[in-house]
């Protein structure tokens, strides 16, 4: 769901990055969409739900443990509540709990 949610939130000077990470807490889903994507650039036909994913130059699908990436954990859940996109990154448009996740995991790496 976050992956085809990305397609409402890319805009233009988006496309012009190098490439795009999709980073995920599940692995098996992952997999899926890593394996996806080389049959879709091998056979030019995409489902058009993702077909913007070939719109970037690069995507790489990355697996995390959830408890190794509690920040990434965060913004997924608030995709899914359609809360995540800021048009501003100021603290009164921010979640208070995106910002407590960033703050402690600062915290945890000596950055605060």
């Amino acid at each position: 769901m976050e992956v085809l949610y990305l397609k409402n939130i890319i805009w233009e000077w988006m496309i012009e990055a190098q490439g795009i990470i999709i980073e995920g807490d599940n692995f098996n889903i992952i997999k899926i969409l890593q394996s996806a994507m080389r049959t879709w650039k091998v056979s030019k036909c995409i489902d058009e739900n993702f077909g913007f994913l070939l719109d970037f130059n690069q995507v790489l699908f990355s697996f995390s443990k959830r408890d190794c990436n509690k920040l990434a954990n965060v913004c997924a859940n608030l995709a899914l509540k359609n809360s995540f996109v800021w048009e501003h990154i100021s603290f009164e448009e921010t979640t208070p709990s995106f910002l407590l996740c960033l703050k402690e995991e600062c915290d945890s790496l000596g950055l605060s």
